[in-house]
């Protein structure tokens, strides 16, 4: 997959949820408290991927998490000597005082040698990821299975079984 239609992709994609997000089904949204989805809802920009004992930053990785609307979107890559890998998933959240939850309607994978030679797969987005919402001084931490999330300082930072793995900056809107 070429850069050019990588972005191309990502430019269909972000149109298509722009779309689904004005449809129906986000009465829930209206439960979370405003100071809550101030923190959670936004654009984020990947900043760090820790991966092999090394911390890749862009332009060797990059990407976005995005919680606007009831719909997510994440799309990141990673470009070394070891490879090339990318993600996109696009679906919907939902959140409420004490909980918020995901689940992809789409997901599409691309990994290889390098960019150009990467195969891609596509794939439904499976079951919801459910999360509690918990504060831990002036940060938001989001508790999952084997998941934690953390807001703060204007970063979310990603940490599977406790280890950061991403870690993005707000972008200002």
């Amino acid at each position: 997959m070429t850069r050019a239609a990588a972005r191309g992709f990502v430019a269909l994609v972000v149109g298509g949820v722009c779309l689904v997000s004005q449809g129906p089904g986000l009465a829930q949204q209206t439960e979370a408290p405003a100071e809550l989805r101030s923190l959670l809802e936004g654009t984020w920009e990947l900043v760090e991927w820790h991966v092999d004992g090394e911390v890749l930053r862009p332009p060797e990785a990059g990407g976005r998490w995005v919680n606007h609307d009831g719909v997510v979107v994440a799309t990141f890559h990673r470009e070394t000597a070891a490879g090339f890998e990318s993600f996109i998933g696009y679906g919907t959240y939902e959140m409420d005082a004490s909980h918020w939850s995901y689940t992809y309607d789409r997901i599409e994978t691309a990994s290889g040698p390098s960019a150009g030679e990467a195969a891609v797969t596509v794939r439904p987005g499976g079951e919801p990821r459910r999360f509690t919402i918990a504060r831990d001084g002036d940060a938001v931490v989001l508790e999952g299975t084997n998941d934690r999330r953390e807001y703060a300082d204007g970063y979310f930072s990603y940490l599977p079984n406790g280890t950061l793995l991403r870690k993005y900056r707000k972008v200002e809107e």
